[in-house]
């Protein structure tokens, strides 16, 4: 086993180097000389200093998820000693079997998230220094709290039902857990709007009765059954714009940051609503939720059988005492981490294609390719993102086509 985990930080060291080298390269943000001069070169409209953090930016947040990625599932690995540690300290503590699932998974939880909180304020260092955060330590630590406490809620919940679900039917528990998970993605989804995203912003109706009457006659035009939009407060957290569509039902609500309010002008605010509503009149969300569905599928079937394998196989030297010991749980996290991982460029690829799809359709609606323009290149701007990324960036963490490709759409349509 010793030799087994020297493998493994030789494999990484490999693995970091490689891409650290990577993102060190000068090359990685160059635009096409045929488009060097138009308006999709950051030159005509962000400053060198301002391309050059943004940048910077990228590549440290880039780097950061491909290092972090495979480090955590590292960790993960490491501490399925721990595992069985906290299993027999919940046995001796508690003899409800609940209780000590309960005390399990917030053990386990807490001493993940304690390792990982120096690279969540690493970023949030970062963020500050590059101007794109305005959040306060306080501000940060109520996150951090609220996030770990839903998380501890939703963990509990997943691993109840699997324990109940594996021990009714053993050989057949991925199919069941994968019919439970639709209904409950689509809870979640239906009650995040009003639930989970108050939590942490406050919302209100748009305030700027002209901006809201020219997106409702938008709207009208769309078919959309709303006689309401809203903004919420990102300004105390972020100097960063944007505007999204979430929910579903009734629930399924359109918001605009109070960021792109102070930054965009009205027509530009109208071309990202358009976007916005591509997604909701297109019925976006439904088809995200179907594709993800449809690849937890095939996760859960590799799941079970990379489950009952790395048992079989390896259990027994950690001191997992089968599929539903608690120890074992780690090696769920694991699998689930490198599954989401591995399956992040097909997810992508499929938001890319519907998010280009929202492009066309804000074109539809407002015909207005000049002000589509503007917003993109402020987008740029203030959000201090490259026009352009990768292909390997691209590939595991742009769920949106590059904000070059979207410039582009854009004056191709004008023309």
């Amino acid at each position: 086993m010793k030799r087994f985990y020297l493998w493994c930080t030789a494999a990484f060291a490999c693995y970091a180097v490689i891409v650290i080298l990577y993102f060190l390269k000068g090359d990685l943000f160059q635009i096409p000389m045929s488009l060097v001069g138009s308006v999709a070169d950051p030159n005509t409209f962000m400053t060198h200093a301002e391309i050059a953090k943004a940048e910077t930016l990228s590549r440290i947040h880039s780097l950061t998820f491909f290092l972090s990625a495979p480090l955590q599932m590292g960790v993960t690995v490491a501490l399925f000693g721990i595992a069985v540690s906290f299993r027999q300290l919940a046995e001796k503590v508690f003899r409800a079997s609940f209780l000590q699932m309960f005390l399990f998974v917030v053990l386990f939880t807490l001493v993940m998230d304690v390792l990982f909180l120096p690279i969540d304020v690493f970023l949030f260092k970062i963020d500050q220094a590059y101007g794109i955060s305005n959040e306060t330590p306080i501000i940060f630590l109520k996150d951090y709290v609220k996030t770990f406490l839903i998380d501890i809620v939703g963990t509990i919940l997943m691993v109840g039902v699997f324990r109940w679900i594996s021990r009714w039917s053993p050989k057949r528990w991925w199919v069941w857990l994968w019919l439970i998970s639709i209904p409950l993605i689509l809870f979640v989804t239906f009650i995040q709007p009003v639930v989970l995203d108050p939590l942490f912003n406050q919302f209100q109706p748009l305030q700027n009765q002209e901006l809201k009457t020219q997106i409702l006659d938008l709207a009208a035009k769309s078919h959309i059954p709303t006689d309401q939009v809203y903004e919420v407060n990102m300004s105390e957290r972020t100097n960063a714009i944007n505007a999204y569509v979430n929910g579903i039902g009734g629930n399924a609500r359109i918001v605009l940051w109070d960021t792109i309010l102070n930054k965009l002008q009205p027509d530009e605010i109208l071309t990202v609503m358009a976007h916005e509503m591509g997604h909701y009149v297109e019925r976006h969300i439904y088809w995200g939720i179907a594709y993800g569905v449809a690849l937890s599928l095939v996760g859960f079937w590799l799941a079970f059988h990379a489950y009952r394998h790395i048992l079989k196989r390896w259990g027994s030297l950690w001191g997992m005492r089968g599929e539903r010991d608690l120890a074992a749980l780690p090696i769920l996290l694991l699998l689930i981490s490198l599954m989401s991982f591995l399956s992040s460029p097909a997810q992508n690829a499929f938001s890319r294609v519907i998010e280009h799809r929202a492009d066309v359709y804000a074109m539809q609606m407002t015909g207005d390719g000049d002000a589509a323009i503007r917003a993109f290149q402020h987008i740029a701007k203030e959000n201090l993102s490259p026009v352009t990324q990768p292909k390997l960036v691209q590939w595991f963490r742009g769920s949106h086509p590059t904000i070059e490709e979207r410039i582009m759409y854009f004056e191709r349509y004008k023309k």
